[in-house]
């Protein structure tokens, strides 16, 4: 394998979403064995940049599921958006089944409804089981705001009429099943999308092209190497398009079922620094031959 591309959450970050430091040596060991690694996330560039930034790594980017592509300097290779209508036929469905959602647009990400927000956030980070208190989740939750994680508006269609933004993602959250499934399937129906989901809870909007399989195409390409070469790690549904595509898939120890099945191989968790397992598994293998 000469190109390795991990997921962030639930993948390369341990339970504090922090990048361990034995994941950092892991990575470090790969690059000086010739081995390229790139990010590939379902996060926009700001909140993808920042744990990395915090432990001194500097990769490529595939951010938002594909639909932004960046050097490791954070110069953009290539951004897919949304249109004007495709945005109000979303619009329209999200808000028929009442289901809340955000943006996530070339200039940040936003919600128009920031209590709502964080109740979803919270109910989200407790169903991982990662945190005992309402509180702990709250304040993690918090924290998207305060750190410009997301920012708050009244109008999302007064953000994407400003100069040069583009929308990127549309991010929908709701614990009743069945409304997501139906406004899954409304999608399909009105619109040549992408649509794909981070946790069990949500719903990642797209462009058609705009997945975490093309990202890889586009970057292996970019590096001169076949996705033949390459290896992925990943936990969740959003992961499936760069799993079906790569030459050796890994899952999570804390992945879904689903996506352990659809693997070549299951490394340990998140939590037990799963993604420096798989690649140092990589390393020796490649050393032995």
């Amino acid at each position: 394998m000469k190109f390795i591309a991990t997921d962030m959450d639930g993948t390369l970050l341990d339970n504090n979403r922090k990048v361990s430091e034995e994941s950092v040596r892991a990575i470090k060991e790969a690059q000086k064995a010739g081995i390229t690694v790139v990010v590939a996330t379902g996060r926009d560039y700001t909140e993808a940049i920042t744990p990395l930034k915090e432990v001194g790594l500097r990769l490529p980017l595939i951010c938002v599921n594909g639909a932004d592509i960046r050097e490791e300097d954070g110069n953009v290779i290539q951004q897919q958006s949304l249109s004007t209508d495709q945005f109000n036929v979303i619009n329209r469905i999200l808000q028929e089944e009442e289901i809340y959602f955000e943006i996530t647009t070339s200039k940040g990400t936003y919600t128009n409804n920031e209590k709502r927000g964080l109740e979803l956030v919270v109910d989200l980070l407790k169903t991982t089981g990662e945190f005992s208190s309402y509180e702990e989740a709250m304040a993690l939750a918090e924290k998207r705001f305060e750190q410009g994680a997301v920012f708050r508006t009244d109008d999302y269609h007064e953000i994407l009429r400003g100069e040069g933004t583009l929308l990127l993602k549309v991010l929908a959250f709701s614990t009743d099943r069945e409304k997501r499934e139906r406004a899954e399937a409304k999608l399909a129906q009105e619109l040549n999308i992408s649509v794909s989901a981070s946790a069990r809870d949500n719903l990642e909007i797209t462009h058609q092209y705009a997945t975490k399989g093309k990202g890889i195409e586009i970057m292996t390409k970019r590096f001169n190497l076949d996705v033949s070469e390459a290896m992925v790690v990943g936990d969740n549904f959003n992961d499936v398009s760069m799993m079906q595509i790569a030459g050796y898939a890994v899952a999570m120890g804390n992945a879904e079922k689903e996506i352990k099945q659809l693997c070549d191989f299951t490394t340990a968790t998140n939590g037990e620094d799963g993604v420096a397992k798989a690649i140092r598994s990589v390393i020796t293998h490649q050393l032995q031959d």
